[in-house]
């Protein structure tokens, strides 16, 4: 008798049934979202991942595919050196199979393949039902220890903002062009490593076709200057030919909230909530990095940007950073929408001593660009 139930690694065939099953396994909370991968999964998953290793699990008597997992790796500094770590997201789980043994299966697949490493995941604070889970102590889930938390900020576009002359004066702000691969890589590699987590980049690979850096360039890169001294960079990243937010549905006061907010955007100025069923228009902020961690350097990249992006086709502007990051000041007093979420170091041993360890930074770093 054939085995109903297969788990097995995915291939690009499999790209249009995964999409499906994105689709219909949506992210609960006040705002109920979808994560959308039209019109490849793949795409959106070789920026998450420089080595993708995505699982399914098929139904064959039914010809379905019941559920999904991905715990690729990626280089990001640990302790001060480039390490390359696993990343869990893409667990999904179709509705007609949550009441089986589904999960019970697919986390035996996850002990197998796991062993002994750990691997970190984010899960929004708003989805409780996913945060019950991995608490629930079940023998087949990992042990999912909590390493801060990750806050992203949707800052409206069409808010006015006040520049300061005497401020921005004192700095210069350009795009990158060829001419500073090396100044970027000799930045990077100076203070990259002063945050737990942050991406190792390769800047010779941007404009290569290489998948990690899928619609990246380096006009896309704005630097900050002092005295002729670069002191900050970030990046600016459309990503939505390829990985998509869809606000299916508003709940709670959220669902009042919504109408009040967007009148009051329009007198005003502010984040536009957009109807449900309607995909967010936004570009995301990446690779911030500043000198010191100075918030007044973040904050003039913000500013030259949301001037510049203002009269474009974008809505919001996406950044996330440490709970505890000092960073947040860049935007506190910018009209916005922020959500929380919690990162996990998951396994199935004791807790990995990376956040414990004599040399670790006190802060994280997590991209939403890359999770």
């Amino acid at each position: 008798m054939s085995q109903r139930f297969i788990i097995r690694t995915a291939n690009h065939y499999d790209s249009e049934a995964l999409i499906t099953l994105i689709n219909s396994t949506p992210q609960p909370g006040s705002i109920r979202l979808n994560f959308e991968r039209t019109p490849d999964f793949f795409h959106a998953t070789h920026t998450t991942t420089s080595e993708p290793d995505v699982w399914l699990m098929e139904d064959t008597q039914e010809q379905r595919l019941v559920a999904s997992f991905s715990i690729g790796k990626r280089y990001v500094y640990i302790n001060g050196k480039k390490q390359l770590t696993r990343y869990g997201n893409d667990l999904r789980i179709h509705e007609d199979y949550k009441g089986g043994r589904t999960l019970f299966r697919l986390f035996k697949k996850y002990r197998e393949l796991m062993q002994d490493e750990w691997m970190q995941t984010v899960i929004l604070e708003e989805n409780t039902a996913s945060i019950d889970t991995v608490g629930s102590g079940r023998l087949t889930l990992p042990n999912y220890h909590p390493a801060g938390k990750l806050v992203t900020h949707m800052i409206a576009l069409n808010q006015r903002i006040n520049i300061k002359k005497d401020t921005q004066s004192e700095h210069q702000i350009r795009k990158a062009n060829h001419n500073d691969i090396t100044l970027l890589q000799n930045f990077f590699d100076r203070h990259s490593a002063e945050k737990q987590f942050y991406p190792c980049y390769d800047f010779s690979k941007l404009d290569s076709g290489d998948q990690y850096y899928r619609n990246l360039n380096l006009n896309n890169y704005y630097l900050c200057f002092n005295k002729q001294e670069l002191v900050a960079v970030t990046g600016t990243w459309d990503q939505k030919s390829f990985k998509q937010t869809r606000f299916l549905s508003y709940h709670g006061n959220m669902k009042a909230l919504r109408h009040i907010n967007n009148f009051s955007s329009k007198i005003f100025g502010g984040l536009n909530l957009p109807s449900p069923g309607s995909l967010g228009n936004y570009i995301s902020l990446h690779s911030i990095l500043c000198k010191n961690n100075e918030p007044a350097f973040l904050k003039i990249l913000i500013t030259e940007i949301m001037a510049e992006h203002k009269k474009m086709k974008y809505d919001a502007l996406i950044l996330g950073l440490d709970e505890q990051d000092q960073l947040h000041d860049a935007v506190k007093n910018l009209k916005r929408h922020s959500l929380v979420s919690n990162h996990y170091l998951a396994s199935y041993g004791e807790q990995p001593d990376v956040l414990n360890h004599p040399s670790a930074p006190s802060l994280i770093y997590l991209e939403p660009s890359r999770l």
